[in-house]
């Protein structure tokens, strides 16, 4: 793979990567490492330009998920204690919200793809993307009002 597509990949799709890891992971340096390891993995196959942006997008979420599946293996084995439930900030409840839902909400409200490019995007149906970005919204309102 030529360095030239690298860096028009960085170019193009870089920001996106880096923010979309830090929207996962909540740290800088783990986001850049997981730009890294996308870019690495992205240098290392024959992807078809059509479907760039898409793999790109579910390595990042896979590679950020591997970040936190480490963070969590280590916080228990520091023994690390979460925090109370009440005091939780819309971080810590887009968390809560599973990891597809989260992509979803990311992609939508963060991204600016409407339900149709993002079923593009994933595969899924453009009503059941609609419909699961209704319930994650109304959770996270309903915990935002208690709060």
């Amino acid at each position: 793979m030529s360095w030239d597509l690298i860096e028009k990949i960085v170019e193009e799709y870089g920001d996106m990567i880096y923010r979309l890891a830090l929207h996962y992971v909540h740290s800088e340096f783990d986001a850049e490492d997981v730009v890294q390891e996308v870019l690495l993995a992205f240098s290392m196959r024959s992807v078809p330009r059509e479907r760039q942006k898409a793999w790109l997008l579910r390595v990042t979420v896979n590679k950020s998920l591997d970040v936190l599946r480490k963070r969590k293996r280590q916080t228990a084995l520091d023994g690390d204690i979460a925090a109370p439930a009440e005091n939780l900030s819309l971080a810590e409840e887009l968390k809560s919200l599973s990891p597809t839902d989260r992509k979803l909400v990311y992609l939508h409200y963060f991204e600016g793809y409407t339900s149709k490019e993002i079923a593009s995007l994933t595969g899924m149906r453009d009503a059941a993307v609609r419909k699961r970005l209704e319930r994650a919204k109304k959770k996270l309102k309903d915990v935002l009002e208690t709060n």
